[in-house]
Formats: C-alpha cells, structure tokens, sequence
C-alpha cells in the first residue's frame, strides 16, 4: 500500500514538473515573440570613401656584422642608428614619431666538417645586431628626401613604406552615412514594389573592410649603401568601406 502511495506521488511530481517546463517554453516563446517582430525584411548598403593620406611611414634598419665581441658590435651599431635618429629629428620629425620596433642580437656560428661520424660543436666566430626603426612622417611631400638621407647617414636598410591616413574615423562616419543613405533607399523602393511599407528599424549590422591603399608608387633602387637620389613616391588615395545590413518591420 505504502509502495503504490510512493508510485503515485512521484507520478504526480513529473506531470508537475513537465507542466512546468511546457509552461515555461510557452512564456519563453510569448516573450521573443513580444520582443522580435515576426514580420521583416533586410536591406543592404555600403559606403565607399576615397580620401588621399596625409600621413606617410616607413621603417629603417642598422644592421651591424661584427665578430665575437659584443660590446663592440654594440656600440658600433648605436652610433649608426644614433646619427640616423638625430638626423630624422634635425629634419622636424618628432620624438612621439620615432619607434623602435625591433632590437636583435644573434650570434653567427661556424659549422666544422663532419670527419668519420665525429662533427664538432659549432663556434661562435661573430655577433649580428639588427635595430628597427618605424618612422612617422607629418609632411608625407619629404617623404622621398628623408629615405635618402638616413642611407646616408647610417642606415644599410629602408622598408615598410606606407601612405595613410591620420583620421580614419571621419571617414568611416561619411562611409557609414553613404551606406545608410544607401539601404534605406533600397528600403523604400522595395516596399513600394512589393506593396507594403516601412515600419520600425529593427537592427542594424555593419561590418568594416580595411584601408586599402590605392596608387602608392615608387622605385627605391636608385638608392645604393651610400644614399642616392631622392625616389618619386605618390600618394595617391584610400578607400575606406562600409557596409550595412537593416532590418526593418513589415506594415500594411
């Protein structure tokens, strides 16, 4: 008797239980649907904006081969990219717009011929010192004189050569607006089409394409160890792109 009452009252405890999960998805389900009209339609858009940079970079590299003593490589290798980084400052580039952005000591190994299975440890016979320097350039027309100059004063490496621009985010404001501008048009003209109209902005996504520069030129080969003539780089512009997605109601 007392094991049937127990079958029962479990039995009695699941139907609850199930209820209460039914009933809980049925409020889940009311409450989305409250919150998310069911009824949408989605529009896209993008923005393109060429803007011409008015900002150029560049990094430049003292490399130093030297032998076993490392203070020597050291110091040799200092005075050359000291020279490179007082010139950069004499010519008006700020301190804020000079980087270090690499400083490397590696040792250069000698490798001795294996004889009847038996190979020697490597040596060190010398020491190689590479120091980068990133370079920000606030009159982007200089650009060709300063890459010259600082081969002549010490530097035995220029790359990373890059035109941009300093305010990226007005220009992804007037993409975005371009790109709005775009979707809502789209909007309008495909309600008007289909027969219904445009209710409430339900979202909005939007997603950014990088920077892409466009027409940056220049030939560096006329620049030897010793510097050379200044090289002819141009500009030319940036596109900054966005695209948008909105989700609008659907009205009667």
């Amino acid at each position: 008797m007392a094991e049937s009452i127990m079958r029962m009252v479990k039995a009695g405890a699941f139907v609850l239980v199930a209820v209460a999960a039914v009933m809980a998805s049925y409020q889940y389900k009311i409450s989305v649907d409250a919150t998310y009209p069911t009824r949408t339609f989605s529009v896209d858009g993008t923005g393109d904006i060429d803007t011409a940079p008015d900002l150029a970079t560049f990094s430049v590299t003292v490399t130093t081969n030297g032998g076993r003593n490392v203070a020597e490589v050291q110091t040799a290798n200092t005075e050359k990219m000291n020279r490179v980084n007082a010139y950069l400052k004499e010519q008006g580039v700020a301190s804020e717009d000079l980087k270090t952005a690499q400083y490397t000591l590696a040792p250069r190994y000698n490798y001795g011929s294996c004889v009847s299975g038996n190979c020697p440890a490597p040596a060190i016979i010398g020491y190689d010192l590479t120091q980068t320097l990133d370079v920000k350039v606030r009159e982007s027309g200089r650009l060709g004189d300063l890459l010259s100059g600082v081969v002549e004063n010490g530097a035995n490496g220029v790359s990373e050569v890059r035109f941009v621009v300093d305010d990226e985010a007005a220009a992804k404001a007037e993409a975005r607006e371009e790109a709005i501008a775009e979707a809502k048009k789209k909007a309008k003209s495909l309600a008007k089409t289909a027969g219904f109209k445009v209710g409430k902005l339900v979202t909005l996504y939007e997603s950014s394409n990088p920077v892409m520069p466009y027409g940056m030129g220049g030939d560096m080969s006329e620049m030897s160890a010793k510097g050379g003539a200044a090289p002819m780089l141009e500009p030319g512009t940036q596109t900054t792109k966005v695209q948008v997605t909105l989700t609008y109601e659907i009205e009667n």
